[in-house]
């Protein structure tokens, strides 16, 4: 039995096209995994909180230096952390913005990544990720289409932060594209063809 979790973050709402694609995602695993759990965070409803000149320290405190303050500031980032612990698949969805990924999204990674929690120094100070075995699926939305060798700037980026600071190497990528174009219609099944 395998936990999902299914993270949006388009301020579209139902009418979101990172939000369609993500959940046709989450229904093919459905319909190909037995699945215990399928958790949803709306990012939009539910905006992480972002970083201010008290929190931050906190961020990089030792675990084991947390105090009451740290844990009443690290509440929502605790919380994300544990669902991002407990889930086998995390499957996002996110519009692009100007070649980058959603606000809601940016701030969700800020508050989950930490030292001592989601990785680890080893003896030579090489980061080591403590979320291995895991996998990610990235549902992107974008008005325009993408040029022959024009670089993925999401997608790399994501792939970069979980590699780098979780141990999760396992993320593929789905892609929706010219969704701003007169009588354009989403073709989830189409895109996920090969999944």
């Amino acid at each position: 039995m395998k936990n999902i979790l299914h993270i949006t973050s388009s301020a579209r709402g139902e009418l979101s096209y990172s939000k369609g694609l993500s959940s046709a995602i989450v229904e093919k695993i459905s319909q190909e995994n037995a699945i215990s759990q399928i958790r949803v965070r709306d990012l939009v409803k539910d905006t992480p909180p972002h970083a201010d000149e008290v929190s931050i320290h906190e961020f990089y405190k030792h675990p084991e230096l947390y105090d009451e303050q740290s844990k009443k500031l690290l509440s929502y980032a605790n919380t994300i952390v544990d669902e991002v612990r407990e889930a086998d698949i995390i499957v996002i969805g996110t519009p692009m913005f100007n070649l980058g990924l959603s606000t809601p999204l940016k701030a969700w990674l800020d508050q989950l990544i930490r030292a001592g929690v989601t990785y680890v120094f080893d003896e030579q100070w090489n980061r080591v990720g403590q979320f291995k075995d895991k996998k990610v699926y990235l549902a992107i939305a974008s008005g325009g289409r993408s040029i022959n060798g024009a670089p993925d700037y999401i997608s790399a980026y994501l792939k970069d932060v979980f590699r780098s600071y979780t141990g999760i190497t396992d993320v593929e990528t789905y892609r929706i594209e010219g969704t701003m174009e007169n009588g354009f219609t989403a073709d989830y099944e189409g895109i996920l063809k090969d999944f």
